[in-house]
């Protein structure tokens, strides 16, 4: 066991090593988000909610349609835009992925083999510093077209691959996704985006992880992390509150299936039914301030523009943020390969 002051040395360099990152100000515990990641904002009709500092938004979404972010920030222009991408994984919709991954020997088995949906996205070999690198031109890249952070998904990698199974192809282990994040995180803290800050990454999940990167990532991306709707009753949420006590967000998705319809997208206009709105908004199962947003979970609606806001009650702080589907097709500029 460590002593009190060791502790409280560690406790006071981590919290330095935050505070010599040029941060957005309003990019704070409790700030209100949204995320979008279906499909492309629509760049032309009213940015909904009005209220929403941070945007999550994909990646590659942006790089096609680059005018959402002029889009987001005449509506508001403290918005602090993070840009989602895969960064366990290659998936044939990565404007990178034909120059880069396909013939690359780099990919691995499918997400998974039992859902169609994934049938397109594969586990990356995180430990070869090719891959790397890659993932750090994606990260350039997000920086380019004007975002304030970056959410890299699916760093758990190691989670298929215990107990002698290779899941993901490559044998990864927790050290490896260690290893993988830091460096990208070393590269993110490296850049300086548009507007004069510190280039911003997150953690995604993985609460294993949380000690050994909770001091070296700026926020959190959780979702489901009471578990609603899993048979097990395993819950993450505790874990996070690391990132509230450096005062780092974290920003949480819950799952509620009466939200919306997963196969159409469509939103229930009085949100989610009671039950399920107080167990997602109830803050007292470790998440403690985190930012939460109630999304549709599967299919089409997955994390679409349909969001419930807790705070309001239940049939209240209901949103449907205007998306352009036809958008998420475009062609793909040169510098996002």
């Amino acid at each position: 066991m460590k002593s009190t002051s060791s502790l409280l040395t560690l406790g006071l360099s981590a919290r330095a090593t935050w505070a010599q990152r040029q941060v957005p100000p309003e990019f704070k515990v409790g700030v209100k988000w949204q995320i979008e990641i279906q499909n492309t904002l629509d760049p032309i009709a009213p940015i909904q909610p009005t209220d929403a500092v941070v945007w999550d938004l994909d990646l590659y979404h942006i790089a096609r349609t680059p005018a959402v972010v002029d889009h987001l920030r005449t509506s508001n222009s403290n918005t602090v835009l993070i840009c989602y991408f895969n960064a366990g994984l290659a998936q044939k919709s990565d404007c990178d992925y034909a120059s880069k991954w396909e013939h690359s020997g780099l990919l691995g088995n499918v997400y998974d083999v039992n859902n169609p949906e994934f049938r397109d996205e594969r586990w990356v070999n995180i430990k070869n510093q090719t891959a790397v690198d890659w993932m750090k031109a994606r990260i350039t890249l997000a920086r380019d077209l004007g975002c304030d952070a970056v959410d890299p998904d699916n760093i758990d990698g190691f989670l298929n691959d215990e107990d002698g199974r290779n899941g993901t192809g490559w044998h990864l282990t927790e050290n490896d996704y260690v290893s993988f994040v830091t460096q990208l995180a070393d590269h993110a803290h490296g850049l300086t985006t548009k507007r004069g800050y510190t280039l911003l990454i997150g953690q995604k999940n993985a609460p294993e992880l949380v000690g050994r990167l909770g001091t070296t990532l700026d926020f959190a991306v959780l979702e489901d992390c009471k578990t609603l709707n899993d048979d097990d009753p395993f819950t993450f949420c505790s874990d996070f509150q690391a990132y509230i006590t450096q005062g780092k967000p974290v920003l949480s998705i819950e799952y509620p299936s009466t939200l919306g319809n997963p196969q159409t997208g469509a939103c229930n206009a009085r949100g989610a039914s009671d039950a399920q709105y107080t167990a997602s908004c109830d803050d007292t199962k470790g998440n403690a301030n985190f930012s939460t947003v109630l999304k549709i979970q599967g299919d089409v609606g997955e994390l679409n523009g349909c969001t419930q806001y807790c705070g309001g009650g239940s049939g209240t702080g209901v949103v449907t943020t205007a998306t352009d589907p036809d958008l998420d097709g475009a062609t793909c500029p040169s510098n996002s390969k």
